[in-house]
């Protein structure tokens, strides 16, 4: 299997390719977590939904999304980082554990968007 992109505006592997994964043991590896410059800003519906969800459990808004995507197996991505500081703030959103309701409240500003594989978004 070929790693694709996976932030919050491009879940398109959510749903029947993460569950396939999940049944045979196969990791599901995204790339890009923050997208391309394309990080939900503060104001908009989803910036909202991090920024509160963050407040809740003292961490940024892109550590709450690092632990959105990675929130069960199989999933892992691969977020970049620039300096010493922004992989200490990656490394910590591993210590962050979302609750139902602040899964749910994500999944409504970013919902999934199943498509088939010659829809998947390329880089």
């Amino acid at each position: 299997m070929q790693p694709g992109p996976l932030h919050l505006e491009e879940r398109h592997i959510d749903g029947e390719l993460i569950e396939h994964c999940r049944k045979r043991n196969i990791a599901v590896v995204g790339y890009s977590p923050f997208g391309h410059g394309s990080f939900p800003r503060a104001g908009g519906a989803g910036g909202k939904a991090l920024a509160a969800v963050a407040a809740r459990h003292g961490a940024t808004p892109r550590q709450v999304a690092l632990a959105f995507l990675v929130r069960e197996a199989p999933l892992f991505t691969i977020p970049k980082a620039s300096s010493v500081a922004h992989a200490q703030e990656n490394a910590a959103a591993l210590s962050l554990e979302l609750s139902r309701d602040d899964l749910a409240e994500l999944d409504r500003a970013f919902p999934a968007r199943p498509g088939s594989d010659d829809e998947l978004p390329m880089l």
